[in-house]
């Protein structure tokens, strides 16, 4: 899609752009399902500068604190949508355009609030937004899927993991004095972190993935959003650890552009149990 106009059911508001879309992605969550009346949303994002509106100017609702939603006075179309989360660029809906065959969606988002009776066959990859623990809440399955992710370690690792001493009230400490994040889906955890700041740096610890949700860009998406964290936190470098023995965890931190930056030894031990890897942000 290079370019192209929307309008809405009346006609009365419309729109144009210019150039390519920065993407195209299916959402899935409840405030775009409410905002549409629709089981999910189909939208694009166009950068300020490249789009203005043709027609009449749509009234904007503001839906929560930074979000903005427009839409058509006459009928009541959604329009497009405006979060301070993205400043540069607005996001319109791809049903409102006036050639929506040209919408070619790459992901689902926030697909952890898809209803359970969508069912797509479509292909596409499935992108879902962490949700940040308060500490109040039941540990009890982050603690679950923190214990079998680890479980792998037993009998390799010396001293054995610290995730058997870890409990849920420890978690729900992590939770109130650093951040603890969790992937879930229709109310069960598919993989979590704990992020701890730091001088100089954010360290990511308890990286778990649940079995069966493995190689499916969880870990991956975890991470990003340390990214998204530590900027935010103005710290400048992420910081991960694993125990010496656990070499294909070393070649998968190297491989998402972690480096060795140094060794540590558990209490009583005379030599390295630890190996510290570092990234800086982009």
């Amino acid at each position: 899609m290079e370019g192209g106009t929307g309008r809405c059911l009346c006609g009365k508001v419309r729109f144009a752009f210019e150039g390519a879309p920065n993407w195209q992605a299916h959402c899935h969550c409840e405030s775009c399902r409410r905002a549409t009346a629709s089981p999910f949303t189909s939208y694009f994002g166009v950068s300020h500068g490249r789009w203005h509106w043709t027609g009449t100017t749509p009234v904007a609702f503001v839906s929560s604190p930074g979000v903005k939603r427009h839409f058509c006075t006459t009928c009541g179309s959604p329009m497009a949508y405006e979060g301070d989360r993205w400043p540069h660029e607005i996001h319109f809906f791809a049903a409102t355009l006036d050639d929506p065959a040209a919408f070619r969606p790459t992901a689902h988002v926030n697909w952890n609030e898809h209803l359970s009776w969508v069912r797509l066959a479509d292909g596409l990859p499935v992108r879902h937004a962490p949700r940040r623990l308060t500490g109040a809440e039941d540990m009890g399955p982050i603690l679950n899927l923190i214990r079998e992710a680890f479980a792998y370690m037993d009998g390799i690792v010396d001293p054995p993991s610290s995730v058997h001493d870890l409990t849920g009230p420890a978690l729900a400490e992590a939770a109130r004095t650093g951040e603890v994040w969790v992937i879930d889906e229709l109310g069960a955890p598919l993989a979590c972190m704990v992020l701890t700041p730091k001088p100089g740096r954010l360290h990511i610890g308890k990286l778990a993935v649940a079995a069966g949700q493995r190689r499916k860009g969880l870990a991956r998406q975890l991470l990003a959003h340390a990214t998204t964290r530590a900027k935010a936190l103005g710290l400048p470098l992420l910081e991960m650890q694993s125990r010496v023995e656990l070499t294909g965890n070393h070649a998968a931190f190297e491989a998402m552009g972690f480096v060795r930056a140094g060794e540590t030894a558990h209490r009583g031990y005379d030599r390295p149990t630890s190996v510290t890897f570092r990234r800086p942000l982009p």
